[in-house]
């Protein structure tokens, strides 16, 4: 009796956030767009949680979609609070398992999903072969630098189609870089640009299989999928220290003779070459570029599995 009291309450949440959420044509002329009740931003009526304010639009539990009644506190199945969880680490209101913020796991399907995640063997060879993509990335950096005094064409490199859908693969299965200090010294590199931009696109290739195939188990529910691919964010940057020539333009005021000929900025009068005398002493800004050996911090992509 009780199971079906909470299916009914159920329908009639569903019903009434339709009506909440109703064609408005007010809002950016979408028929299908209404206003969060708690922050007033733009929602569609399909939407459980507002992405503005993270705050759940529905009465069903948001953590693992079961029924609930208005008077429950925590949900029956999962136990998750109704009013959300606040992520101890960064303060944020939560309704789903994970932070949307910072991705800890807030809920124990959340922390089995990262088990599952560590033996998952499709991650540990994902994690493989963008660790290599990541290695080749440095190398063919790396190779640009010792030729730059050969190289004449400054366009910069653009994506291929396989990498921009390497790309898209990698978002959907949650891959994010996040940054880790780390130092790494500096490799040279004994191959060409092209050779290894070469092995880089087999390595894309090699992914996208991999990617591919990696997508939660079929009849899984929505929580269960977006807790299958935010278990599977194991990116992070690397930021490591190297010293290299570093070229500034600075500003300084510098006083230089204008000739009243020429209106030519001299270091002298004796530096104009007009026969007839005349000018004056001026001081003027201007832009001098410096050159020198620093110690610069720069990034590469590292992937590991998430700990």
């Amino acid at each position: 009796m009780e199971t079906n009291e909470r299916e009914q309450v159920r329908v009639r949440a569903d019903e009434q956030m339709r009506e909440a959420v109703k064609p408005d044509a007010n809002v950016n002329g979408n028929a299908g767009s209404g206003n969060c009740p708690y922050c007033g931003a733009t929602v569609e009526a399909d939407y459980e949680i507002c992405p503005a304010c993270g705050h759940k639009l529905v009465e069903y539990c948001t953590f693992c979609g079961a029924n609930m009644l208005p008077t429950d506190i925590d949900c029956p199945e999962c136990g998750m609070p109704s009013d959300g969880i606040t992520c101890p680490d960064c303060g944020t209101l939560n309704f789903r398992s994970f932070c949307r913020k910072c991705d800890r796991p807030l809920s124990r399907a959340a922390r089995k999903a990262i088990e599952k995640a560590k033996a998952d063997p499709k991650v540990q060879e994902a994690v493989a072969i963008l660790a290599k993509m990541a290695e080749l990335e440095a190398e063919m950096q790396n190779a640009e630098n010792d030729d730059d005094e050969g190289v004449t064409d400054d366009t910069p490199h653009e994506p291929t189609e396989k990498e921009l859908r390497l790309r898209e693969l990698m978002g959907k299965v949650g891959f994010k870089p996040a940054e880790k200090p780390k130092s790494q010294p500096k490799q040279s590199s004994s191959r060409s640009r092209e050779e290894i931009q070469a092995e880089y696109q087999r390595m894309v290739e090699e992914a996208n299989k991999v990617l591919e195939s990696m997508v939660p188990p079929a009849g899984s529910t929505p929580q269960e999928q977006r807790n299958y691919s935010t278990a599977r964010k194991i990116a992070v940057m690397e930021t490591y220290k190297e010293k290299e020539m570093v070229t500034r333009t600075v500003k300084e005021d510098r006083l230089g003779w204008i000739c009243n000929k020429c209106q030519i900025f001299h270091r002298g009068p004796q530096e104009c070459g007009v026969r007839q005398y005349g000018g004056h002493w001026v001081t003027r800004t201007i832009d001098v570029v410096q050159t020198s050996l620093e110690e610069v911090e720069k990034q590469r992509k590292v992937y590991k599995r998430i700990d």
